[in-house]
């Protein structure tokens, strides 16, 4: 019975309902993968007749099955060959050529075997053959191994000669190195070809102008074609000659078109392209940016352009006539040539007509429009007035630049000439997160005047700008809210900002206080004179000064606030640093007035 399907006899198996299930030889042990050394007799299941049906798993065992599947699992090696069909019913040919590939999977002596698609054949291509081991001699139940495909040699499967022709690289690679099959075996064979596979070849070459030998140099009808030969029309071939010499190279030239004398003129640049394979050009809009105009880039399509706009037929624009300062007329527009790009002067200077260099153009610098931002009105806040400024039609939301998340708190009085208000008292806070200002006055009880909030959280602005947290001290009087205050103490976190920020307190920084304080009391600390002052004001002989005997001498000396001296802020400054906070020590005061080195 032939081995092919459908002439098999169906094995004997036993009725288990239609359910067939086959043995797993595979199994891991240790983490190694081991073949089960339980398979079936093959010389009696191909006794039995049922050899032609044996699958995979139940093939003869294969010596180290086990070691080769963990060396050579997934490696396959690939030949290339051919068998023939033969053709009835045909004039040109007697038989065609099918291509195959053979792929041999090392790990189990497999071979499959797939015909290369070939578009338009019209005969069923692919798998020919799918993985399996294939026969050498069923008689002596011998199988394909490598040794037996070799490089000009045939290989029966299912009754097809395949000729074995060339193999891939890597394929030789292995043969060669780890087989040790001589470099003369592994030469490729030439093989045969069939006459319609060659004829279809050169068709598809003319069609598809792959061959160079075929001229398509006009694309038309064939019966078009025709029919002007007929007429006695002959190919044009008279644009060949550029097309071979000067194929994809362009000249670029740069042109400028002056219509400013004009009402709404302008000076526009253009980009002028000349193709050397048949002596086209054409023409681009350079557009700068915010330049206003419709970005049309292509002025003029590509084409040959007369010289006399009034005379089509006549003589058209060449490279030669072309040179830095000449004048082009392009459909009345007078176009200047003032440069070219590094490719067109080596062309130039190879023809032996070399370009001017560059024209220097006088150009009008641009206005620059500055635009004035208008005063803040007070409606809303600054930033949205701001953002309907920037020239958006359609406005978005500004966006807002976060400070530190820290509150400045002072008590404050009311600087007025109304009785009432002499004695009012004031809490403002400044957040530095956002630089607004909040003002609130603690109710008094039979004041008349009905305390909370004074002003709510906003941003504030002076002549000078915004009010920002420089402006905050003790002692300072500011203007808030169309009423003036003066700061008249802080609270010991406003008291530590600032004194971790000297540079934006300077009233803060106890070497700046001691620098000014030495402007009066440095002679009379040089003398003793200062000394003898604060001991006066200290009968018990403790070395501190109250905060109010320290004011006094201060005034004695006239380096007060209201001589003009520093504020009250530097009056904190010295007592907590070099005192209790309360206190003054006037022995360290005296000391760093004579030596400031004194304060590290």
């Amino acid at each position: 019975i032939p081995n092919l399907p459908g002439y098999r006899k169906a094995p004997t198996r036993p009725n288990r309902g239609g359910n067939f299930p086959r043995k797993q030889i595979w199994s891991k042990s240790h983490g190694v993968a081991i073949a089960d050394e339980m398979v079936p007799n093959v010389a009696e299941l191909m006794r039995s007749g049922s050899a032609a049906s044996i699958p995979l798993a139940t093939q003869p065992k294969i010596k180290h099955a086990g070691k080769r599947y963990l060396s050579q699992g997934g490696v396959v090696l690939k030949f290339f060959g051919y068998f023939k069909e033969a053709v009835y019913e045909s004039q040109i040919e007697n038989y065609r050529i099918r291509q195959c590939e053979v792929n041999y999977f090392l790990e189990d002596d497999t071979i499959s075997v797939c015909e290369q698609k070939v578009e338009n054949s019209g005969v069923p291509q692919g798998t020919f053959a799918k993985r399996q081991r294939i026969a050498l001699n069923e008689a002596d139940e011998k199988f394909y191994e490598l040794e037996d495909i070799k490089l000009g040699g045939t290989v029966e499967v299912y009754g097809r000669s395949l000729f074995v022709t060339d193999c891939n690289e890597s394929t030789r690679r292995y043969l060669r190195d780890v087989i040790g099959r001589p470099e003369e075996e592994l030469r490729p064979v030439a093989g045969e070809e069939d006459v319609y596979t060659t004829m279809r070849a050169e068709f598809m070459s003319r069609e598809t102008g792959r061959d160079d030998t075929v001229a398509h140099n006009i694309r038309k009808n064939p019966m078009k074609e025709f029919a002007e030969a007929q007429l006695g029309n002959t190919v044009n071939n008279e644009t060949r000659r550029g097309f071979l010499e000067y194929d994809r190279k362009v000249l670029r030239l740069d042109c400028i078109w002056d219509d400013r004398d004009s009402l709404y003129g302008d000076l526009q640049k253009f980009t002028l392209q000349y193709y050397l394979a048949d002596d086209t050009m054409e023409l681009l809009t350079v557009v700068g940016p915010n330049a206003g105009r419709d970005p049309f880039k292509k002025m003029v399509k590509r084409g040959k352009l007369a010289i006399d706009r009034d005379d089509p037929l006549g003589p058209c624009w060449h490279w030669k006539n072309f040179q830095i300062g000449t004048v082009i007329d392009v459909y009345a527009k007078k176009l200047l040539i003032v440069s070219a790009d590094s490719n067109t002067y080596n062309f130039y200077e190879s023809k032996g007509m070399p370009l001017d260099p560059p024209l220097q153009l006088e150009m009008e610098e641009p206005v620059v429009a500055v635009r004035e931002l208008p005063p803040y009105n007070g409606f809303g806040s600054e930033e949205d007035s701001l953002a309907s400024c920037v020239g958006s039609l359609i406005p978005t939301i500004p966006t807002k630049k976060l400070g530190e998340n820290k509150t400045m708190r002072f008590r404050a009085k009311m600087e007025s000439r109304n009785p009432e208000d002499v004695d009012r008292v004031f809490t403002i806070s400044f957040f530095l997160q956002d630089n607004t200002v909040q003002i609130h006055e603690p109710p008094k009880r039979n004041s008349g005047i009905v305390g909370g909030s004074f002003l709510s959280r906003m941003k504030l602005r002076t002549a000078e700008g915004l009010i920002t947290q420089e402006y905050f001290y003790v002692g300072a009087e500011i203007q808030l809210a169309g009423h003036a205050f003066i700061l008249v103490d802080a609270d010991e976190g406003t008291l530590r900002h600032m004194e971790n920020q000297p540079g934006i307190f300077e009233y803060s920084n106890i070497r700046n206080v001691v620098e000014v304080y030495r402007l009066s009391l440095g002679e009379p600390a040089g003398s003793g004179e200062l000394a003898e002052v604060f001991a006066a004001h200290d009968p018990d002989g403790t070395g501190f000064v109250s905060l109010r005997n320290f004011k006094s001498i201060l005034m004695k000396y006239q380096c007060s606030y209201y001589y003009g001296g520093p504020p009250e802020q530097a009056v904190l400054t010295v007592c907590r640093k070099l005192g209790n906070k309360t206190a003054v020590e006037y022995g360290k005061f005296v000391a760093v007035l004579l030596d400031p080195s004194l304060l590290g």
